[in-house]
């Protein structure tokens, strides 16, 4: 069981930036000092198992998404909503659970059209709740100031009652309450943001399973090792905005899970519960992830390294994610056969 969570965490962790960004060189060493926290398990194992132990038929997820910003991504970024709809399935395929996709304005869209994509109808919660077919729940989280985020944050938390509330590529404050792009600046300074940290906090005070995937150290997740993110994340620990308080995001989760791109360590939780449960069907196959991409971008998302809406996450074409899915499916349906 280890080793097959080992071979699915090096393989979602194998440095496949772009030449210019050497930062991407850095997630083995995140996941590392994330790895440490749990007495050096896989990541993926230790996240898999303690979803499957909190969730049951039933049971409500609440997954987040955001990175929607002006100037540069008014709808987010193709790293993040992919990965949430990856979970999406495995929650409601796997777990028979209610997903429940919960993001700012600016991001709900991509969120909906992206899990639609990946063959789940996407409802308001209210609705989606009395549905038991293959739906998932969206609420859309207000811009509004901090207290009344986190009254917001109280009041979604009070209405799905979660038994998890997970995170994918969320940019996050710092120690100072600013959010910052992966190049080190103010990514509030021209559009405020919706203060989806205020879910984790709350998850965290009601003794909520949280966790984070991460891939720089700005997301929401990444306060559980900031120490390591300010000590190798370029900005992280000085940023090139006036806080000069680094772009390190100070929210802390149960599990951080650092990938060399975010939507691979969802899918790398995904193809775990479905070995575990021995359903490795619940992670997407190759044709929904080119649906997933395509529908992502349709809806206004951009590849945050180009900056275009085309067909790549992170500076890598939509082959490379493919490949991927190709290589997790085989990973587990290899560990399954017995042979």
């Amino acid at each position: 069981m280890e080793q097959v969570a080992k071979n699915i965490d090096r393989l979602v962790t194998v440095a496949a930036g772009m030449g210019y960004h050497p930062d991407r060189w850095i997630v083995p060493a995140l996941y590392e000092g994330a790895a440490e926290k749990l007495g050096g398990k896989p990541i993926s194992l230790v996240a898999t198992q303690r979803i499957i132990e909190q969730v049951k038929e039933g049971n409500s997820v609440v997954l987040v998404d955001q990175f929607g910003y002006l100037p540069n991504m008014p709808y987010g970024e193709t790293d993040g909503p992919l990965g949430v709809a990856s979970l999406a399935r495995a929650v409601r395929f796997g777990l028979k659970a209610l997903p429940v996709l919960v993001t700012g304005p600016k991001d709900i869209n991509v969120a909906r059209q992206t899990t639609q994509a990946a063959g789940l109808n996407v409802l308001q919660y209210g609705e989606a709740k009395e549905i038991k077919t293959a739906c998932a729940g969206e609420i859309t989280f207000p811009v509004v100031d901090e207290g009344e985020s986190a009254k917001v944050a109280a009041k979604i938390l009070d209405e799905c009652t979660p038994k998890a509330v997970i995170s994918v590529e969320t940019i996050g404050p710092n120690k100072k309450g600013v959010k910052h792009s992966f190049s080190g600046f103010d990514a509030g300074a021209k559009d405020k943001l919706p203060g989806l940290e205020h879910l984790f906090y709350e998850a965290s005070a009601r003794g909520i399973l949280t966790i984070g995937v991460i891939d720089r150290g700005n997301e929401l997740g990444s306060g559980t090792i900031e120490e390591t993110v300010r000590e190798i994340t370029p900005y992280a620990d000085v940023c090139q905005c006036p806080c000069k308080a680094g772009s390190a995001c100070a929210v802390k989760t149960d599990i951080v899970f650092p990938a060399s791109i975010s939507n691979w360590g969802a899918y790398a939780i995904s193809a775990m519960m479905g070995y575990l449960l021995k359903k490795p069907e619940i992670l997407q196959n190759e044709e929904t992830e080119w649906r997933m991409l395509d529908a992502s971008i349709k809806a206004g998302a951009i590849d945050g390294i180009v900056a275009q809406p085309v067909m790549c996450v992170d500076g890598l074409g939509v082959k490379a994610h493919q490949g991927l899915i190709t290589l997790l499916h085989t990973i587990v349906k290899n560990a399954l056969s017995g042979t």
